[in-house]
């Protein structure tokens, strides 16, 4: 087994080829395939020719988050990475995300690796690991018209849908902070206005955003957390708890899966196995459960 950069347009164009029957599962992967990471790596087989598709077991983005596409880890050799990781990983590593046995499989290499500037101390184990359900939409119908420019719409109650930019900005913090507090709170981690406004600054310019308001003011947010080669993943799901059960989030979410499915783009998302209303509400939109989908905070 042997550890290879992903640099060359051929190799790029390889690395799209490897992950498309899985993307599903690895959408964060496949937009940094997409936008030409500099930091990925294809785990190849050394006894066929390398760079080509037969000899690719894997793909990694070394980074602080490490995404991955491992179709089988029993093809894997975890004393091989725990050696050879660490000449190419430049930071600890704080999350590993993507399908669950990939996941599991590299929590157990990462629980004693040493790499970047640390070497001088293993990773410890993760502080919290949040088991999901991944999801796939196939319906093909309607619970919402949104008009053509996906800017805005009006619901039957006065209501209405908006597509956010950086205006919005202070609008959101709220939302933004309560939703990180509820589904990616890392126990001992307090989560800063800082950090909110850096991830919103980011959904904002890579991202679209949608939000509904009542009397102007924003009670409900989704936004896609990345778009793929032919998969868009949706998240930041979150509701005002004054205003849940009005079908708010379902709207948001119906919203968004139009906009994917005009651009001609497979709408996913992942949702907390313990989290059954959520579970129930992207069911009864059309989406059906296709995987799981493991997520790891250091």
């Amino acid at each position: 087994m042997t550890l290879i950069p992903v640099e060359k347009p051929e190799d790029f164009l390889l690395a799209q080829q490897f992950i498309i029957p899985h993307e599903e599962t690895c959408v964060s992967l496949a937009s940094l395939v997409r936008r030409k990471s500099d930091k990925l790596v294809f785990i190849s087989d050394p006894s066929t020719p390398l760079r080509e598709h037969s000899s690719i077991l894997g793909i990694l983005n070394l980074d602080s988050t490490i995404y991955h596409c491992i179709p089988d880890p029993s093809q894997l050799d975890a004393n091989f990475l725990k050696t050879e990781l660490p000449y190419l990983m430049k930071k600890p590593v704080r999350c590993i995300s993507g399908e669950s046995s990939g996941t599991d499989f590299l929590i157990e290499v990462c629980n004693s690796l040493r790499c970047g500037f640390d070497t001088a101390s293993p990773t410890q184990p993760p502080v919290t690991v949040y088991p999901y359900k991944m999801l796939r939409w196939l319906s093909t119908s309607k619970v919402v018209s949104v008009r053509s420019s996906d800017y805005s719409t009006t619901l039957s109650g006065g209501e209405e849908i908006i597509r956010c930019t950086e205006h919005d900005m202070e609008a959101l913090h709220q939302l933004q902070k309560d939703y990180m507090k509820e589904e990616v709170y890392v126990p001992g981690r307090p989560i800063t206005d800082a950090e909110v406004d850096i991830s919103l600054r980011q959904i904002l310019k890579n991202q679209l955003c949608f939000a509904l308001t009542v009397d102007v003011e924003i009670v409900t947010k989704a936004n896609t957390n990345a778009i793929g080669i032919n998969c868009v993943q949706i998240g930041g799901v979150y509701t005002h708890p004054l205003y849940r059960r009005n079908g708010y989030a379902g709207a948001l979410v119906q919203a968004l899966c139009n906009r994917a499915l005009r651009s001609g783009k497979q709408p996913v998302l992942f949702v907390k196995e313990k989290n059954t209303p959520a579970f129930s509400l992207y069911q009864k939109l059309g989406f059906a459960e296709c995987g799981r989908y493991t997520i790891a905070y250091y």
